[in-house]
């Protein structure tokens, strides 16, 4: 009877001791399902800081890919907060966002602005200023066949008094009458024809043809002594004009005869130089900077039969508040007493003072009669560079204008004939 009991006692244990191990697997199964909530709360956290994203991102592809602004740069850019372990899939190698090129933003289809014209003969300081802010219609104005080509070159020069015979100059604007003729003969020989101001407007604004070498004499002040025994001979010879800055206000009956019997002769292109020649700076009253400025256009064109179109600064004196009223009154040119260079199209040299007031036409610079040769020497030189400039930048300026303008510019030969050898 011993010996049948004894197996089935230890078929017993065995059950039993299996059925613990079960349980114990089940256990340890069920722990590693199911962690502690702390570890839980520091994997939200982990998966959660905003620093992650950031150092993911890449800045330098951002920038190579697309040109985005502001606003939709820092939406793109700030980092989400995840609550959740499962959003934290990218390695720190892979990039977070990546944008496609935008087409319309590319720097293919972007205008590279062209090159600028400068010269080493202008001064220290002086830089040229242009004012056409549209590319297409400077290019086609600037390469028009009617139009004057790249290189045609203005000196203006502001005159006074030139004395005659051997009497002392004991002034630094007035000339001898001798070095009037020097002038005269030097300006010949270079090849220089006057213009008026309604020429240089046309030059400057639509680059309407003028001769290529342009002289404009400007004389200041009330001087038809001086207009008719100095400069009407010469103006007469070489079938030249003046341009006459004339003071409107305080003139009697007979000065305005006198000025009306030599504007007759066809000569003389006159201008304002004011209403009783008070300088224009800061100290000014503004109802007498308005009287110098919109009191003489009624008095020039009752007496002249045409409107003043420029405006010659008394003293070569300028405000911005005055610029803008020159603007506002109607002239379209105006004339400082600053020595800077000669003027090409879409092209003036300006010192800082006159660059302040963002308006190039209305503080034109001016050379001086007592440095004539030098000025005349300058402007050949200048628009000889110019020339040479436009030559060789002519292919730039012309791929420009078939990518952007969507045209095409005449032919370089046609406009900038080759020049002969000698």
């Amino acid at each position: 009877m011993q010996l049948r009991r004894e197996p089935h006692m230890r078929l017993t244990d065995r059950l039993k001791l299996l059925l613990v191990g079960v349980l114990l697997v089940v256990v340890y199964l069920s722990q590693a399902c199911h962690p502690v909530e702390k570890d839980t709360a520091a994997a939200v956290s982990a998966s959660s800081t905003p620093a992650a994203p950031v150092k993911e991102s890449s800045p330098t592809r951002l920038t190579e890919t697309v040109e985005v602004t502001s606003a939709v740069e820092a939406q793109i850019l700030t980092p989400t907060i995840m609550n959740t372990p499962a959003a934290m899939t990218t390695s720190p190698t892979d990039p977070v966002i990546t944008l496609e090129p935008n087409s319309a933003l590319t720097p293919e289809d972007t205008p590279v602005p062209l090159s600028t014209f400068t010269s080493r003969l202008i001064r220290p300081g002086i830089e040229p200023s242009t004012y056409m802010t549209d590319t297409c219609q400077y290019l086609e104005r600037r390469w028009s066949l009617d139009g004057s080509p790249p290189g045609t070159v203005v000196i203006p020069v502001m005159f006074h008094g030139i004395r005659e015979g051997d009497r002392p100059i004991t002034d630094n604007v007035t000339i001898s009458e001798s070095d009037f003729q020097k002038f005269i003969q030097f300006a010949r020989q270079l090849g220089f024809e006057t213009i008026t101001t309604e020429q240089l407007i046309g030059f400057l604004y639509h680059n309407e043809r003028i001769p290529a070498r342009s002289l404009m004499m400007i004389v200041d002040d009330r001087r038809p002594g001086t207009i008719e025994n100095h400069f009407l001979p010469v103006l007469e010879e070489s079938n030249w004009t003046v341009t006459l800055g004339w003071i409107a206000g305080g003139n009697d009956s007979e000065m305005w005869q006198n000025l009306e019997r030599l504007f007759a002769t066809g000569r003389l292109d006159i201008q304002v130089h004011g209403y009783l020649h008070r300088y224009i700076d800061s100290n000014l009253p503004e109802d007498e900077m308005r009287q110098e400025i919109v009191d003489p256009i009624p008095l020039i064109t009752e007496h002249f039969g045409q409107r003043p179109l420029a405006f010659i600064w008394p003293g070569g004196n300028f405000t911005a508040q005055a610029v803008q009223l020159v603007r506002q009154a109607g002239y379209r040119l105006g004339f400082t007493a600053y020595s800077r260079g000669p003027l090409l199209f879409n092209w003036i040299p300006l010192g800082e003072k006159e660059r302040t007031v963002q308006d190039p036409l209305i503080v034109l610079p001016r050379g001086w009669s007592t440095a004539l040769g030098v000025n005349l020497n300058l402007a050949v030189q200048v628009g000889e560079q110019a020339r040479q400039f436009a030559e060789a930048h002519y292919p730039e300026e012309a791929g420009y204008y078939r990518r952007y303008c969507a045209g095409e510019l005449p032919p370089l030969a046609l406009i900038l004939p080759p020049t002969p050898e000698p």
